[in-house]
Formats: structure tokens, C-alpha cells, sequence
């Protein structure tokens, strides 16, 4: 049985847990308060200042058919930068070194605490090895298609807009 230990603001455990079964009902459990559950992700930043998104298979319950980043549920006794590593590799194929994915940004959205981390390389699409239960397909987007796309849960886009002006 999957298990996931709820975090504060801050990112430290509660030790309040909660199960995928609980988390997936149809009536949801409410989280204490102050409690979030941890999410973790990948950014990945072409040469050409893409953003790689991948849409979720639309046989999914949650976000079927949605564009998004490669991110997930932290496991119980997980890090957030484990997590990400995981995720990528689970849906994308690819295992990404911890010293390589920086911090991006980490944002408390509804009752998640999302903790991103991006990577600037050149993985060409034919590279990516997806993970065919989770996704649908990968491509890489400009900033601008991706603030037009009726998705949610893209508050790292500012953190993106401002690392690729910093570099310029």
C-alpha cells in the first residue's frame, strides 16, 4: 500500500500519513490543517529555452489529457529531489544525476506542496522513453504556448521566465 507523509509549509514532516487509496477516493479525506502533501518535479530547459511537458494518458482519473511537467507524489521516507529523480525516471526514461537538477521554485497550491527542480540539456524527443499507463506523449513548448494552454498548476513558468532573462 502506497503512503505519503503530509509536510508544513516548510516542507518538514508531521507525521501525519495518508494512503493513494485514501487520497483517491471520491469523497477525499481533508488533511489536518497547516498539512500538505509533497509533489515533486522536473523542469527540463532545451538550448532553445523549450520547456519539455508531457501530456497525461487520457485514461488517467486525475488531469487526463492535461499538459504538465514530469512530477509525482513523494513517497513515504523520501526526499523532494529523490522524488523528482524518480518521476523522471518512471515516466520519461530518463535518470537524471542529483548534482545536475537545481532548485526552481516550491509552491503551496490547494493542499500540495510542490517542490521543483529543473535542468538545462538538449535531450532530443526521440530520447525520452515514456511511460505508456502515465502519458500519452512528450514535446518540448516556447513559454508563450505554454501560459496558453488551459492547464493548471504551472506556477513555475514565472520562475522559468526569470532564469532564462538571468542568463541572457
Amino acid at each position: 500500500m502506497e503512503k505519503f507523509e503530509l509536510v508544513d509549509r516548510n516542507g518538514n514532516r508531521t507525521g501525519n500519513i495518508v494512503t493513494l487509496e485514501e487520497l483517491e477516493r471520491k469523497n477525499r479525506i481533508k488533511f489536518p490543517e497547516n498539512c500538505y502533501l509533497p509533489v515533486a518535479g522536473v523542469v527540463v530547459i532545451n538550448e532553445n529555452n523549450e520547456v519539455l511537458l508531457e501530456k497525461r494518458s487520457s485514461k488517467k482519473v486525475s488531469g487526463a489529457g492535461k499538459w504538465g511537467i514530469c512530477a509525482g507524489k513523494v513517497d513515504f521516507g523520501e526526499n523532494t529531489l529523490d522524488a523528482a529523480i524518480r518521476e523522471a525516471s518512471e515516466e520519461i526514461g530518463i535518470k537524471f544525476e542529483k548534482e545536475k537538477l537545481k532548485p526552481l521554485s516550491t509552491d503551496l497550491i490547494k493542499d500540495g506542496r510542490f517542490s521543483i527542480y529543473y535542468i538545462k540539456d538538449n535531450i532530443p524527443i526521440n530520447k525520452f522513453k515514456i511511460q505508456e499507463s502515465e502519458l500519452e506523449e512528450v514535446k518540448y513548448f516556447k513559454l508563450d504556448e505554454i501560459k496558453n494552454l488551459e492547464n493548471s498548476l504551472f506556477d513555475w513558468t514565472e520562475s522559468v521566465e526569470n532564469l532564462i532573462k538571468n542568463e541572457a
